[in-house]
């Protein structure tokens, strides 16, 4: 054998050193590249989560507003209907009134002269 083959203990030592510090240069860069996916992963899932929880509470916001929204929109119409039933019962006094042999007789002898007929204006027929 050469010289150049043969290695003495020391070198073949300071080999392995360098080989082994190599290789826990390598598994120290793996466990850092496996902690970044790592990290990265979580910060997707909280960051998917955060969007989820946001797209529930703005569902949950619009659809409060739609509820809000109805709800004026209903006592609004209860308010209307109100006005609209009183306005029939002021309406329907009127007509009584207006419809009563009383008023009507009045009305006609002040504003149009009409009187009940005399005994002259009255004609009677016979009838065979």
């Amino acid at each position: 054998m050469d010289k150049k083959d043969t290695i003495s203990l020391n070198e073949y030592k300071k080999i392995k050193k360098k080989k082994l510090k190599k290789k826990s240069q390598l598994n120290n860069i793996n466990k850092f590249k496996n902690k970044k996916s790592k990290n990265k992963r979580k910060n997707l899932i909280s960051v998917v989560f955060v969007a989820i929880i946001l797209s529930i509470v703005i569902t949950f916001m619009y659809r409060y507003s739609i509820i809000s929204n109805l709800r004026y929109d209903i006592h609004s119409l209860d308010t209307e209907l109100k006005n609209k039933k009183n306005e029939k019962k002021q309406l329907d006094l009127k007509l009584d009134e207006l419809s009563r042999s009383g008023f009507i007789e009045k009305e006609a002898k002040e504003k149009l002269n009409m009187n009940y007929p005399n005994e002259e204006q009255t004609v009677y027929i016979n009838i065979d």
